[in-house]
């Protein structure tokens, strides 16, 4: 029996294809070939071993997923597309028995000469691709007309399915407990790894699958640090700033949102740059409709501010998530994307300051009938008491 998409919005891609012109979609970009795919490979990153769907706008030209040997058996299994085909890599024989191409392009050539891809508008993912890549596909597809589809993807990736409204909120929650986590494990005497093991432990056992990723700023060698990669040891003490920027990951969907604390005192002066950047960020996130372009999200949310905090520094207020923790709409002044009910956004303020980075995010998704906001239940307290 045919296998249905379980996220992956076929409609939306079809639709948008139609819209371009496009004829057949390459796509080998980790996160679009997951998306069509519904494969989660693990090697997708390196350069040499490229996991590709060969996507066609007609129904009737059967869509098919290149991946390498070691991997085929899985990919069979999870993705909708059947036809999955395999080049030598890893291995060169596995529990499958099938034919193994030579390499990935003797699939690839294999498929479009199978299909017949000639005198079609062919989309790929343009100038991301790796040079080497773009150079032999692009000879591959002599007789096509090749145009960049990121755009197209960024734009069909951003409505979200009901089953990746799940994941994203299930991660959503999931990091709204490790946050409480965090904050009660922050106490004088202990250090930034006691943070850490208290946030991603909590993720873990609240039914986390991984840890999207983690950014602690903890004490004055990272404080002014927007994305301290990992735990340096610091010691706490009296009046030290902590942020964990942080969020879970569940079948693949992570979450994203800040939190900053001082620890035990902060000047009026910090109290008050949280106090602004946290209304403004609330009231800019729930009063967003569809219909708004980014760049429209940008000039209100950096007027609103700068009420208060006069030549605000940033160059973006905010952006999409989903698979990718940044994804469209990207809220910047010249972005034109526009914002569509099903989307899952992030609303985030950070201001410096005598040698912080304040620092806070809070995590929307807007609907036809408005705004909810799936963070709304962590604290936002500036101190803890410890």
């Amino acid at each position: 029996m045919k296998r249905e998409p379980t996220f992956f919005n076929e409609t939306r891609l079809r639709a948008a294809m139609e819209r371009d012109g496009i004829d057949l979609l390459i796509l080998r970009g980790n996160e679009n070939s997951k998306y069509v795919s519904e494969f989660f490979n693990n090697g997708g990153q390196l350069a040499y071993r490229p996991f590709t769907v060969f996507f066609f706008a007609d129904p009737a030209k059967e869509p098919a997923f290149v991946v390498p040997a070691v991997d085929l058996h899985l990919a069979m299994d999870s993705t909708w597309i059947e036809d999955v085909r395999a080049y030598a890599m890893a291995e060169f024989f596995t529990d499958v028995d099938t034919h193994f191409y030579d390499d990935f392009y003797d699939a690839a050539s294999t498929i479009l000469e199978e299909r017949k891809v000639t005198g079609l508008v062919v989309g790929t993912e343009g100038e991301s691709l790796p040079a080497g890549f773009k150079a032999r596909m692009d000879k591959l597809l002599d007789g096509n007309k090749i145009v960049d589809a990121s755009t197209l993807m960024d734009i069909v990736r951003m409505v979200k399915t009901p089953e990746e409204v799940r994941r994203l909120k299930f991660a959503t929650d999931v990091t709204v407990k490790a946050h409480a986590a965090f904050r009660e494990a922050i106490r004088i005497g202990s250090n930034d790894h006691a943070l850490f093991r208290a946030a991603t432990g909590t993720m873990i056992e609240n039914g986390a699958d991984g840890i999207k990723f983690i950014n602690i700023g903890c004490g004055p060698g990272t404080s002014y640090a927007a994305h301290s990669p990992f735990p340096v040891g610091h010691t706490i003490n009296r009046g030290d700033f902590v942020k964990v920027d942080m969020g879970a990951s569940y079948l693949g969907y992570g979450a994203d949102f800040v939190r900053s604390y001082f620890v035990g005192e902060a000047s009026q002066r910090q109290r008050d740059i949280w106090k602004w950047l946290n209304e403004v960020q609330m009231e800019l996130g729930m009063g967003l409709t569809p219909g708004m372009t980014g760049g429209e999200i940008f000039d209100r949310g950096h007027k609103m501010i700068s009420k208060y905090l006069p030549n605000f520094p940033r160059e973006f207020v905010g952006h999409g998530l989903g698979l990718g923790s940044h994804e469209q709409p990207r809220m910047n002044h010249v972005n034109k994307t526009v914002l569509e009910p099903g989307t899952a956004y992030c609303i985030e303020y950070s201001y410096y300051n005598d040698g912080v980075r304040h620092h806070t995010e809070e995590t929307f998704y807007i609907t036809d009938n408005g705004v909810e906001c799936w963070t709304a239940d962590c604290p936002r307290e500036l101190i803890v008491e410890a």
